[in-house]
């Protein structure tokens, strides 16, 4: 059985400007890493293997926060990058 459901031209409008809306900001929040950012994340940001991120901690000069579970702020590690 095929049931037909009438909407008004503005509903419709409405219901997908509200579903492409919330696409784009669910889009604009995934593509955008915290300011603050867990070994794996900033891993995952530089595209790089967590082996290269401990390197980088421990030779180059990565620039983290705390002992253990260290973290990264985004503006940091973005000018550390400017500068390596």
């Amino acid at each position: 059985m095929v049931e037909v459901v009438t909407i008004e031209k503005a509903e419709l409008i409405r219901l997908i400007d509200m579903s492409i809306s919330g696409a784009v900001e669910r889009a604009i929040r995934s593509a955008k890493p915290p300011e603050i950012m867990t070994k794996a994340e900033v891993a995952k940001y530089l595209q790089k293997s967590h082996a290269t991120i401990n390197r980088w901690m421990r030779y180059q000069g990565l620039p983290f926060h705390g002992v253990g579970r260290p973290t990264f702020n985004r503006a940091e590690v973005d000018a550390w990058l400017a500068e390596y």
